[in-house]
């Protein structure tokens, strides 16, 4: 038999496929979220009293994911940091999102090939969401090393978590941009950044700020080439846009910020 290596989106999604057929099979009487390839389903048991109070069936009506509005107070609509993008087809890849390697949730949308509408691989242009300020260009980065990757897997066992310079490292080479009242955009894991982008410089909406790649990322060095992808982020002051909500909200979010809603 021939073994066939999955790289960790196919694997990750193998597995969420097999959790729930499982969960089906055991015939529960409730219906169980769908995991996404990096969500864990944990299951908690349930809390019994003496008595237990009869179940009662109540239907209510079904919520329009929809329904949340944009705040007044951030700019848009946005420009797709790809062009001819859209929101990524998986709840893995939006905000929220496990990332278990660190211990920690995803924070901004990642623009795969194949996934997000756009064509993507390296060098792709990645795109200013929307005029502003950069605050941040990392025109000498350093790519990371084998002996970075080993560090900080075992710094975040021994932490339990992953802390703030670990996540700045795994986010690879970067360009901030910042758009006023408390709103900023990350690119990230990029291969290069274009000329003329750099701290203090003004930038437009869909300017060119560099090119896709997989800086950053421990497949850099484990395996090289698997990763190409745009993490994008849009930060609300300390957090991010959509932060601790559900998937769907998340997405009506971002589609009005987008003006794809």
């Amino acid at each position: 038999m021939t073994a066939t290596r999955l790289d960790r989106r196919g694997f990750l999604s193998l597995a969420a496929r097999l959790s729930a057929m499982a969960l089906v099979g055991c015939g529960s009487s409730e219906v169980a979220p769908t995991p996404t390839p990096t969500q864990e389903l944990i299951l908690v048991p349930q809390l019994r009293t003496a008595t237990p109070a009869p179940v009662v069936a109540t239907p209510t009506a079904t919520p329009d994911p929809r329904s949340p509005v944009l705040d007044r107070l951030i700019p848009r609509p946005f420009t797709w940091p790809v062009e001819g993008g859209c929101l990524p087809q998986s709840d893995a890849l939006l905000p929220n999102a496990p990332r278990t390697y660190r211990n920690g949730v995803h924070e901004g949308l990642d623009f795969y090939a194949g996934s997000s509408c756009a064509f993507i691989q390296f060098g792709t242009p990645v795109l200013a969401m929307y005029p502003g300020n950069v605050v941040r260009a990392d025109l000498d980065y350093r790519d990371i090393t084998a002996q970075q990757v080993r560090e900080l897997a075992a710094l975040t066992a021994q932490q339990g978590y992953s802390d703030a310079a670990t996540l700045d490292t795994y986010r690879g080479r970067q360009v901030w941009v910042d758009h006023g009242g408390g709103v900023v955009t990350r690119y990230c894991h990029l291969s290069s950044i274009s000329t003329g982008i750099r701290v203090g410089a003004q930038v437009r909406s869909g300017q060119q700020l560099g090119g896709v790649g997989e800086s950053g990322t421990p497949e850099f060095i484990t395996a090289p080439g698997t990763e190409m992808h745009l993490h994008a982020e849009v930060r609300i002051g300390d957090s991010f846009l959509g932060a601790g909500l559900d998937p769907a909200v998340v997405r009506s979010l971002y589609l009005q910020l987008f003006g794809a809603a």
